[in-house]
């Protein structure tokens, strides 16, 4: 009898420890740092205390020269609802840097859907990679005279293992 006692508790423990482990933790953004939710406050530390940080439209900022790791990032756009935080992410990127930032996506999330719109003189690429707990679209531009390269990230709605 104390035997059965002994392992009902053991299981229940045993139980509550996986389910501690297996709790959900809050969703982290691709950049990090960042987290989806986050008060503007805190995106504004992210971004560091000297980076000036102006209102585009209401809810929508935009920083100018960040650093994304050790990379330039020309122009970065976030999105911060005053009730849900942080929403969307958008980074501009050097043409030149294209390369290393889609191997780097490459290589921490595998290999994207990709395709290519082509109109008049007017060419996009886009990657897509659904992380479950992001989507990440990358597109680069290119128009007679100009190429971009831009980085979306927003909080995915569809998780690929329900698919």
């Amino acid at each position: 009898m104390r035997l059965i006692v002994w392992l009902r508790r053991a299981l229940i423990s045993a139980c509550l420890g996986v389910l501690l482990l297996a709790a959900p933790s809050a969703v982290h953004a691709c950049v990090e740092g960042l987290a989806w939710g986050m008060p503007l406050e805190q995106v504004r530390n992210h971004l560091g205390a000297n980076q000036r940080v102006s209102e585009d439209q209401a809810g929508r900022f935009i920083a100018s020269n960040v650093l994304l790791d050790r990379l330039p990032v020309s122009k970065a756009i976030f999105e911060v609802d005053p009730h849900e935080g942080l929403t969307h992410l958008a980074y501009e990127f050097s043409i030149d840097d294209m390369t290393e930032v889609l191997a780097g996506l490459r290589a921490r999330h595998g290999r994207p859907l990709s395709t290519t719109f082509e109109h008049d003189r007017h060419n996009d690429q886009v990657w897509v990679w659904n992380t479950g707990e992001d989507l990440i679209t990358a597109v680069r531009q290119d128009v007679p005279g100009q190429q971009a390269f831009l980085i979306s990230y927003r909080p995915s709605r569809l998780r690929p293992e329900i698919l």
